[in-house]
């Protein structure tokens, strides 16, 4: 069945201006759904948004907010309500590569806020909301955030909650019209990953292309609870957390990460 048969006519996408973002709003508009857009990046989602009305001949609403601050919830679901809006993804993320101790108090404030209390809160609205109907809740994640990673250590703590909190929703809304799906990405060739600028090695990962990912997560998306996009994403994951010893795994993992980041 298709997505917008199942779930309506209605998508939101929580971190939608550029990179990911944009593209999962591009999938969801190819395949139909009217959008809820939401980002504090105000002149990326203004063009985001034309291009897709004049594209997909779709409709579209904006809000311009910072999901970092916890009072973002109310205003995104009151969004989603009002439109009956069934499919939520929540993309944003905030995950600047520096040593940990270059983190500033206000920086490891905006890790929590944006990757772990605004889509906890959000995702609660949501499932309390649509628990006796049929919705999709889709989490992205990283496959960072299945070990401690040098460089992104609050990141990739924060990514691990979200699988985490997908896994057990999952399972607890089991047998329920709400579908459940996390997307676990290696890198993804955005211009917020570009700007890192990730030194190139034999060892160091293929950056996705975003168009690719969200296609195939979208794809994926209630089949499955786990979605690893790429056949390299889905090897490494399979290697490193299926196959080698922790302790292993975790050292060619950071061995990688040194390589790529430092000075």
């Amino acid at each position: 069945m298709k997505l917008i048969e199942k779930y309506g006519s209605w998508a939101c996408v929580a971190g939608a201006a550029e990179g990911l973002g944009a593209a999962f709003s591009s999938s969801l508009a190819k395949r139909g759904f009217n959008l809820i857009l939401i980002d504090k990046e105000e002149d990326k989602l203004n063009q985001l948004r034309q291009k897709l009305i004049e594209t997909h001949k779709i409709e579209v609403k904006s809000l311009f907010t910072d999901l970092g601050k916890i009072d973002c919830v109310g205003f995104i679901f009151e969004l989603i309500k009002d439109n009956q809006c069934r499919f939520l993804v929540y993309n944003a993320a905030y995950g600047p590569v520096k040593p940990f101790l270059s983190n500033t108090r206000e920086e490891l404030d905006l890790y929590t806020k944006v990757n772990m209390e605004t889509p906890l809160h959000l995702t609660y609205e949501f499932a309390k909301y649509y628990k006796e109907q049929q919705a999709g809740l889709l989490l992205v994640s990283s496959l960072a955030g299945f070990r401690g990673t040098q460089y992104v250590v609050p990141y990739a703590a924060t990514k691990a909650f979200t699988w985490n909190l997908a896994e057990g929703l999952y399972y607890e809304f089991k047998g329920t019209g709400l579908d459940i799906s996390v997307s676990c990405l290696g890198p993804v060739d955005t211009p917020n990953y570009r700007s890192t600028g990730p030194k190139k090695s034999f060892i160091s990962p293929k950056s996705m292309d975003p168009k690719l990912v969200a296609e195939e997560t979208l794809d994926r998306f209630g089949k499955q609870l786990f979605i690893f996009p790429g056949v390299a994403t889905r090897f490494a994951h399979f290697i490193l957390n299926r196959i080698l010893p922790r302790s292993i795994a975790s050292g060619i993992h950071n061995a990688t990460m040194k390589k790529m980041y430092r000075s």
